[in-house]
């Protein structure tokens, strides 16, 4: 699928409004083989909730259980399989399907389409108790970078002729070398 803003055919007027959809992200059993691939795919179903996530999977591709065992450990549910879907049938589609339901009319090139492999269409999305959880954890992680913060509310540098002593830093060190005792 094209990143790309479509442009407006010449031949036709200019529409008085185009709305643009949430992203479409199709994946293959082959997308969670690499090392760290379900880790991205947590992260992109955390914060890119609006975006719809499918996985293509056929009787001959599917899930290693190793990467099956891993995606539900990790909080990825599957909220909704479809079948019927087919590789879209034209070059430059690579990751398109489209969906033949048995007995539809449909233009040739579609009937050509449904006559290849068939595959299921799993919509995935973040279990509510993980998002529940990763937005503590993200949280917390925002809580700790404000505590820890080492921008100093009184900056106290005295100085003789540009020589001086920061002793907000001589005070941090000491607490430093307090603690280690």
């Amino acid at each position: 699928m094209s990143e790309e803003v479509p442009k407006w055919p010449d031949s036709l007027p200019l529409p008085a409004k185009v709305t643009f959809g949430p992203r479409r992200v199709h994946l293959l059993p082959a997308d969670f083989e690499s090392e760290g691939a379900i880790s991205d795919i947590l992260h992109d179903l955390y914060w890119f909730p609006d975006d719809h996530y499918y996985l293509f999977y056929s009787d001959t591709l599917k899930l290693t259980s190793e990467a099956a065992t891993e995606l539900e450990a990790s909080g990825v549910v599957f909220t909704e399989l479809e079948s019927y879907f087919y590789k879209h049938p034209k070059p430059g589609y690579d990751r398109d399907f489209i969906q033949v339901l048995p007995n539809g009319n449909y233009p040739t090139w579609r009937k050509e389409a449904a006559d290849g492999q068939m595959f299921w269409r799993a919509s995935l999305a973040l279990d509510s108790a993980m998002r529940r959880e990763m937005d503590f954890n993200e949280s917390a992680a925002r809580t700790r970078d404000a505590i820890t913060d080492s921008e100093d509310v009184v900056d106290l540098k005295p100085n003789f002729f540009g020589v001086g002593v920061n002793l907000n830093s001589v005070w941090r060190r000491f607490l430093t070398w307090f603690k280690s005792r």
